[in-house]
């Protein structure tokens, strides 16, 4: 039964326990690695994606099939991130080695350079308010279109294409500063 289908939905919503898990089988590392490059820390990142599977199982009977049931999931995180640093008081911001994880660098001088890089992105990552943050992880880092940034963010496609201007516009303004 594939993911998406009429069926497995179905199913999904009168939460049965091996569909669940076949959700969690195929979504988990996605998720994950959507998160940690939100919130940089794999504890909290494992909390969220545990606690965003939770509330998704809760809520199956309510979900209407409107978006995939990734973007479903996916939205819960997203809120799920964006509640526990509301709490705590923490800012998300991006780590270049993310983006960059498999490039060794064995000059001292470009290793220096990419240090500095790195700093003035986080810096300008840091300030960025958290709606324009979000998009710009996801759709720069995470590689998601439109259209599933719009079902995540529960903002249109507009919204989310004049957000993402926006926040390349701020964010090279910081970079330049």
């Amino acid at each position: 039964m594939h993911l998406n289908s009429k069926e497995f939905i179905e199913s999904f919503r009168k939460q049965e326990k091996e569909v669940f898990a076949q959700i969690v089988e195929e979504y988990s590392d996605r998720l994950y690695n959507l998160i940690y490059k939100m919130v940089l820390n794999r504890d909290d990142a494992k909390d969220i994606l545990q606690n965003s599977f939770l509330k998704a199982y809760n809520a199956a009977p309510a979900f209407k099939g409107e978006s995939s049931l990734y973007t479903y999931i996916a939205a819960i995180a997203l809120n799920e991130a964006r509640e526990r640093f509301r709490k705590e008081k923490r800012h998300l911001f991006l780590d270049l080695d993310i983006i960059d994880s498999e490039r060794q660098i064995p000059d001292v001088n470009e290793e220096r350079e990419r240090e500095s890089v790195k700093k003035r992105v986080n810096n300008a990552l840091s300030k960025l308010p958290e709606t324009f943050r979000e998009v710009l992880v996801m759709k720069d880092v995470d590689g998601l279109s439109l259209k599933e940034i719009s079902e995540i963010t529960k903002i249109t496609e507009g919204g989310v294409k004049a957000r993402l201007h926006r926040a390349r516009m701020l964010f090279k303004r910081m970079l330049d500063d």
